[in-house]
């Protein structure tokens, strides 16, 4: 019988890239992600482990292909080398007009919306909407941008909350999902 599934994130570091989404040169954190499902209340069995990357400018997660594990693993560089990388740059504008608004905030994955991880279960989904309404319902929250943060939290709550929208969103940012186990699966027949 499946009793849930967990992922465990670890943080490696950081790579220098060009997001193949925004087009944005930049920095990538670097996580390696291990899902594991629980069986009975036994034991937890890792079923997939992925190196993730993570553009600091659109928030977009792409799993990296096994085959190119080892050289991330070269390109890989600590907080402490990053913050010396940073602190060589040009001032933004220095180099002249760039294409786009470079003020622009990045953007934000629907799953950062609802402060949820991206392989939470519907009810946990569920549960941070309604936390998050709670507090920024216009008619509770006195800040300015209340109006606009629920209008965020109800269009992240409306698309993760239908399965098949849920499906092509997370295929459209890279987020990998695995077949789901049968429900007739018992520990014993591991």
């Amino acid at each position: 019988m499946f009793l849930g599934s967990r992922e465990d994130v670890a943080h490696l570091g950081y790579v220098l890239g060009t997001c193949p989404k925004c087009k944005t040169q930049g920095v990538f954190t670097v996580y390696l992600a291990k899902r594991k499902i629980t069986l009975y209340v036994v034991a937890a069995v890792p079923v997939r482990e992925q190196h993730v990357l993570e553009c600091r400018a659109c928030g977009t997660r792409f799993a990296l292909p096994p085959n190119q594990k080892d050289e991330l693993k070269e390109r890989l560089i600590s907080a402490d080398q990053l913050a010396d990388y940073v602190t060589r740059m040009p001032p933004p504008g220095a180099l002249g007009p760039k294409s786009g608004n470079a003020s622009a905030a990045p953007a934000r994955t629907l799953y950062q919306v609802l402060h949820v991880d991206p392989y939470a279960d519907p009810e946990v989904i569920e549960a941070a909407f309604k936390r998050l309404a709670f507090k920024y319902h216009p008619d509770r929250s006195k800040a300015n941008d209340a109006p606009e943060k629920m209008r965020e939290i109800l269009r992240a709550k409306e698309i993760l909350g239908d399965p098949l929208r849920r499906r092509a969103y997370d295929d459209s940012i890279g987020i990998i999902h695995l077949p789901k186990l049968p429900d007739a699966m018992r520990a014993e027949d591991v």
